[in-house]
């Protein structure tokens, strides 16, 4: 197929999809005019329930709580099938860590970019803790902080190397963390259950809405779920690192003759 047809036919599918955008949009309703029942008796709900303003927390784990423990382990079989997909085949060896992707040196650093990138990892880290914390209290949660957390830890990466990386993330760790945030999840979930409730229903004390210690189990799911998505995003990084530094042998076609 030219490049001409496959021009034509994107452009043609293109507007295709942009007309059918365009009528579903017209039949959405205007500002200002919300009418959504379920989210009136959700917000109405959460506080007596859950102690929290935060509704949509009280959603992702209480009202749509199976839904949530099924993204929590997509992720982990996505992040256990990077490695696999990644792992050394026979004609291939590994060298010692260095920053060497496909026979290409990687510029160096300037010192003024490791000095910005150290000063800006312990803000940033603080930054992904605080937002895994305060899910239940402000927007965010485990996935947004364990995400941002993970990207932070990335400077260490793009201010030193990959062996400082390796060194500071070390993987069986985060394997074990990724393990523990899955695991943990679930148990809590089923502590519920073990104490004659439903799955993920709340088995700590409710607190006051607003503080820090509140909204039960709340605050311990976001730990969690950021626990596990953290972790995860660094194993991710970590096995496209390191396959960054492995080096292909050729292969000597003589000797097979």
């Amino acid at each position: 197929m030219s490049a001409t047809v496959r021009q034509a036919l994107f452009i043609a599918s293109a507007l295709i999809f942009a007309l059918t955008l365009l009528a579903a949009m017209e039949g959405l309703p205007r500002f200002g005019s919300y009418r959504g029942p379920y989210g009136d008796l959700i917000t109405g709900s959460v506080l007596p329930v859950r102690h929290t303003f935060q509704s949509v927390a009280s959603v992702t784990f209480d009202f749509r709580g199976f839904d949530t423990l099924g993204e929590e382990f997509i992720l982990f079989t996505s992040v256990a099938g990077v490695p696999l997909l990644f792992r050394r085949a026979k004609q291939e060896r590994e060298e010692r860590p260095r920053d060497v992707a496909f026979g290409r040196k990687l510029p160096e650093f300037y010192d003024l970019v490791r000095a910005i990138g150290i000063l800006f990892l312990p803000f940033a880290a603080i930054f992904g803790v605080s937002i895994i914390f305060h899910g239940h209290i402000t927007p965010g949660g485990g996935f947004q902080g364990g995400a941002f957390l993970a990207s932070a830890l990335c400077l260490i990466y793009l201010s030193g190397g990959y062996s400082d990386f390796r060194a500071f993330i070390p993987s069986p760790l985060m394997e074990m963390l990724e393990a523990a945030g899955a695991a943990g999840f679930v148990l809590l979930g089923a502590a519920g259950l073990l104490l004659g409730g439903g799955f993920l229903e709340n088995v700590l004390p409710l607190g006051k809405a607003g503080r820090l210690l509140s909204a039960g189990t709340l605050p311990v799911l976001n730990l969690l779920v950021g626990t596990e998505v953290c972790a995860g995003f660094l194993l991710i990084a970590t096995a496209f690192l390191k396959q960054a530094v492995t080096i292909r042998k050729k292969r000597d076609r003589k000797k097979r003759k």
